[in-house]
């Protein structure tokens, strides 16, 4: 006999919300790639590589548990699965999963820090 586990209403909104949240284009940094500079743009970015350097976005930038950035993060919402050295600035709100790690300072309007994240820095909530 088989068995599926069923997600709950929250965790099935919240996917809702994140699929909305990424929009149509997305630029990835894939695992196992190393970009050096900065990064612009108006869509999301998923980091699964490493960037040395700032990411500036006007939609969402999601560090998953592969990737890691070496600057400053700024965008309307920001996902840390993996990890980021750096400040980050966000007007909507930023999310430290349980196995991000951060080193540096968060401004932003909402911050969720998961159990047994790694974050070291300050967090202001701004509006």
């Amino acid at each position: 006999m088989l068995f599926r586990k069923t997600k709950n209403a929250a965790a099935q909104k919240e996917e809702i919300e994140l699929s909305q949240e990424i929009g149509p284009a997305v630029t990835v940094i894939a695992p196992g790639t190393l970009f050096t500079g900065m990064i612009t743009g108006e869509d999301t970015v998923r980091v699964s590589g490493t960037v040395q350097g700032d990411v500036d976005c006007r939609r969402m930038v999601w560090v998953d548990r592969s990737g890691s950035v070496n600057g400053s993060v700024t965008a309307r919402r920001v996902i840390i699965e993996g990890e980021v050295n750096g400040d980050i600035i966000s007007a909507e709100r930023v999310e430290i999963r349980s196995n991000g790690r951060m080193v540096g300072n968060i401004y932003a309007a909402n911050i969720t820090i998961d159990q047994g994240c790694i974050f070291d820095g300050e967090a202001r909530i701004t509006r």
